[in-house]
């Protein structure tokens, strides 16, 4: 009977004062809870990626013009070893598209695991200016966007298009995919976005614009004469420009004889006034 006492009260102490959780046998017991539970994600992770669980099995994109949804997807250069879905990166996706597809400017993605699908919302670069490098140079046309990023070679400019050509000074043709950093080029293309975003009336009209001399930045017009702008004031001398054609369509609405609109040159580089000279 004294053993008996003995023993219970023993269990009975254990129960109100549970041994101490960093105990070499509490330690060890989460260790093996420890390591079995990584032996199992690491299984689970090996089993996924061997089958293919959350592998990629359905792709769409939207907003592309330029390029198929099958080229769009061959960029994407989703190798078997990090096609599943949940280890797919969003920037690292967008960085490979932009550096494959001139013309893609972003592109944004949405994952789905349980679907195991990618959906791709892309953004083109519109062209707008055609680079014409000096005759000698043997340098094709670059087609470029309003920031100036190469979009494509193209061999000669086409017979009808709405792009406006650019005389660039240079000689080192830039990859396509990236940004011409020439100053002449880069003013030209401020000039254009100004008209564009100012006057767009007057850019339907405008054929050429050669900014390698900013003080006298030229632009050339089907309708008017040779047009000389400031870099210094540019605005002000888009603005007459618009001035110069509306008054000319009024007159010409009205019947009143005009000059010749192409003969000589309007010299716009002011800030307050305009000149129209002769040859």
């Amino acid at each position: 009977m004294q053993f008996s006492s003995l023993q219970f009260s023993n269990r009975f102490k254990d129960r109100l004062l549970p041994a101490p959780k960093d105990s070499p046998r509490h330690v060890g017991r989460y260790l093996i809870i420890g390591m079995a539970c990584i032996i199992g994600l690491l299984f689970i992770h090996y089993s996924t990626t061997k089958i293919g669980l959350f592998r990629v099995k359905r792709i769409s994109v939207s907003g592309n013009e330029h390029y198929t949804q099958k080229e769009v997807i061959a960029a994407l250069d989703l190798s078997h070893r990090h096609s599943d879905v949940h280890t797919i990166s969003r920037d690292a996706i967008e960085e490979r598209l932009k550096q494959k597809l001139s013309y893609v400017k972003q592109a944004n993605i949405s994952k789905s695991i349980l679907k195991r699908s990618l959906t791709l919302e892309i953004t083109e670069r519109e062209p707008v200016a055609l680079l014409k490098y000096p005759e000698n140079s043997r340098i094709p046309f670059v087609l470029v966007d309003l920031e100036g990023y190469v979009l494509e070679y193209i061999e000669s400019p086409p017979a009808s298009s709405s792009v406006v050509m650019i005389v660039s000074a240079g000689r080192r043709v830039p990859s396509v995919g990236d940004r011409v950093n020439s100053d002449s080029v880069q003013l030209a293309l401020n000039v254009l976005n100004l008209a564009l975003s100012l006057t767009p009336e007057i850019v339907t009209t405008l054929q050429t614009i050669d900014a390698n001399q900013p003080d006298k930045i030229t632009l050339e017009f089907s309708r008017i004469p040779i047009v000389w702008l400031s870099s210094d004031f540019i605005k002000n001398g888009i603005y007459h420009i618009s001035l110069f054609m509306k008054n000319r369509a009024m007159l010409m609405k009205k019947g009143q004889p005009t000059s010749d609109p192409l003969s000589g040159y309007l010299d716009a580089r002011f800030k307050d006034a305009v000149y129209w000279g002769g040859q």
